[in-house]
């Protein structure tokens, strides 16, 4: 058939989708800030003199992501795939960029920041939405020939590799990890062969092993996650803080503002495991309640992508997905000890400005494909290419 995007889009009726996607948002943005407000007041007076330091860049973080909320839904897909390479280069040269002495910010051994007066913004973050319409428009373009390996190989891999690498070099494994779990739940998705799914997925999983044992702070995170009663330097130490205030708050949490863990005992409450003092404040309800936030943001967002009346809009729509959900699976996961620390933020929740944002301009994104419908014009037919 003809190629889809080529066809003439109309507007519809708004899908019942849109809604529960957009009112699910606004939830978790809600409880972010509810979150971000609690766990953040300790540090911002131990660091800052200030209790509302961290309260009021959230705020400010907040109200930008939803102006990018809203623009992002106006913004038709289809043009943001046309210009999917233009993204990627940009992508490639922010994470370069990172890596200069006095340009990039140095913060425990990692440059992930780029020093700027007002804002630090952290580049992998928007790199992963541009990665999810940069594939998506690769394999929107081959989907014919899906099945010849080379069609997709040169120069995607070249460019995706070129990220990798240069992510690995900040270093941030965990972004690295997020990134092609995505590109594999696209390739999937978009009916990639399994075996090459396989070939490079093996061949991805020996360079990320011998990868993680270069250095001894990763060494020693896996050996803690393998031996659970290991303490060697203090490895096991956050997620054992972790558990201490999930388990305190029992069923119903010991209320907000209350935590204790947030005194300096938790390392990082305010964001990699603000789920952890949400379960110590809120207990076992509040923390279901938004697991199950996120359960129908997939439910729905896979809906979206369902609906979706051509072969791009599906795969963003899952790329969006599928990038919002591991993200908070694996979060979650970390916070209880069931995979190693990887040191991610929980998606609309967690203290960051960069996380929110590009998390934000991704449900933008999504939002604007369950707008629209695809209609051939009247005098146009569908038919099949010779």
């Amino acid at each position: 058939m003809e190629n889809l995007s080529n066809k003439r889009i109309n507007l519809v009726k708004i899908n019942i989708e849109y809604y529960f996607i957009f009112i699910i948002t606004v939830l978790l943005l809600v409880i972010g800030m509810v979150m971000v407000s609690s766990a953040s007041m300790p540090f911002g007076e131990n660091y800052y003199n200030d209790a509302f330091y961290f309260i009021r860049k959230q705020i400010i973080w907040s109200v930008i992501s939803i102006v990018l909320l809203f623009i992002f839904i106006r913004i038709d897909y289809h043009k943001l795939a046309k210009i999917s390479n233009f993204l990627i280069l940009i992508s490639i040269g922010l994470l370069a960029i990172v890596l200069i002495p006095g340009i990039g910010v140095n913060i425990g051994g990692s440059s992930r920041w780029i020093n700027l007066p007002f804002f630090n913004p952290q580049p992998s973050e928007f790199v992963k939405i541009a990665i999810i319409i940069y594939m998506s428009d690769v394999l929107n373009k081959k989907y014919r020939d899906i099945y010849k390996i080379k069609t997709i190989l040169f120069p995607a891999f070249i460019f995706l590799l070129t990220v990798t690498f240069l992510i690995f070099m900040e270093p941030d494994f965990s972004v690295a990890v997020i990134i092609w779990i995505i590109i594999f739940i696209l390739m999937f998705v978009g009916e990639v062969r399994f075996k090459h799914i396989i070939g490079i997925g093996l061949t991805w999983v020996i360079f990320s092993i011998g990868y993680l044992f270069l250095e001894n702070y990763r060494r020693e995170r896996i050996f803690a996650f393998l031996n659970k009663s290991s303490e060697v330097a203090g490895s096991n130490f956050q997620i054992n803080q972790s558990l201490i205030a999930l388990g305190s708050g029992s069923i119903f949490g010991v209320g907000l503002g209350n935590s204790l863990q947030k005194y300096s005992y938790l390392p990082e409450a305010n964001t990699d495991f603000i789920f952890s003092i949400l379960g110590e404040e809120f207990g076992l309800v509040g923390t279901v309640f938004v697991v199950l936030l996120f359960i129908l943001f997939a439910f729905f967002g896979i809906r979206i992508a369902m609906k979706a009346k051509d072969y791009l809009g599906r795969m963003i729509a899952i790329g969006i997905t599928s990038l919002i959900t591991v993200e908070a699976i694996l979060n979650i996961a970390v916070t209880v000890g069931a995979v190693p620390v990887t040191g991610m933020a929980l998606p609309f929740i967690s203290l960051g400005g960069s996380s929110l944002m590009s998390m934000m301009i991704g449900v933008g994104i999504l939002l604007n494909i369950s707008k629209y419908k695809i209609y051939p014009a009247k005098e146009e037919k569908w038919e099949e290419e010779s």
